[in-house]
């Protein structure tokens, strides 16, 4: 959730110039003269000072911040960006980061993460009796997965130590079968030599 600090800040008041300055009173023309322009330009300037007083309460937020921004976000908390990675992914990434940290290593936590980045897993099985001990089957949906890339990194972030992991894709199929009534008939006829 990103917070609005232009709204949750003080406003600017507005200049009020007194009334022998304010450029319409003691004048006849229909145009502002000096000094009302003069307010217009400091208003105009004091609002631009008030962005820049504000700019850094913007760039918390790695979903909203800048890119220059995120980069050194992501510095911070350990998380580097792999080959073609899409902009949203790693902004997500990066805003997660200590969550993340704090869920590794437990398999509900482990789903957890996956979740937060897009990738529903559909179950995940341990100390499986067929295979050896240290081999966790992470059953992932095909169709969701954009990236081989994704799943190593964050196997490799938030896995276990002296865990492998091996990868089980579903992926849904239409398969059309036709239901119709199959007879037969058959003799059986013996014939004896005597």
């Amino acid at each position: 959730m990103s917070i609005n600090h232009d709204e949750n800040s003080p406003q600017l008041e507005a200049l009020n110039l007194p009334f022998w300055m304010d450029g319409q009173t003691l004048t006849e023309s229909p145009e502002p003269q000096e000094p009302a322009m003069l307010k217009v330009g400091m208003q105009s300037f004091w609002q631009r000072v008030r962005g820049y007083l504000l700019w850094p309460l913007t760039q918390s937020d790695p979903l909203t911040c800048s890119v220059d921004v995120l980069h050194l976000l992501a510095w911070e908390r350990r998380i580097t960006r792999f080959r073609d990675e899409p902009l949203w992914l790693y902004r997500k990434r990066v805003a997660f980061a200590f969550v993340n940290a704090k869920d590794a290593g437990s398999t509900q936590g482990f789903i957890n993460i996956f979740n937060r980045l897009g990738v529903p897993v559909l179950s995940i099985a341990e100390r499986q009796p067929d295979k050896d001990w240290d081999v966790v089957s992470i059953e992932i949906d095909d169709t969701t997965v954009s990236s081989a890339a994704l799943m190593g990194t964050i196997i490799q972030d938030y896995g276990r130590t002296c865990r492998r992991y091996e990868y089980v894709s579903n992926k849904a199929a239409a398969m059309i079968l036709a239901g119709s009534e199959v007879n037969a008939d058959f003799q059986t006829l013996t014939a004896r030599a005597s």
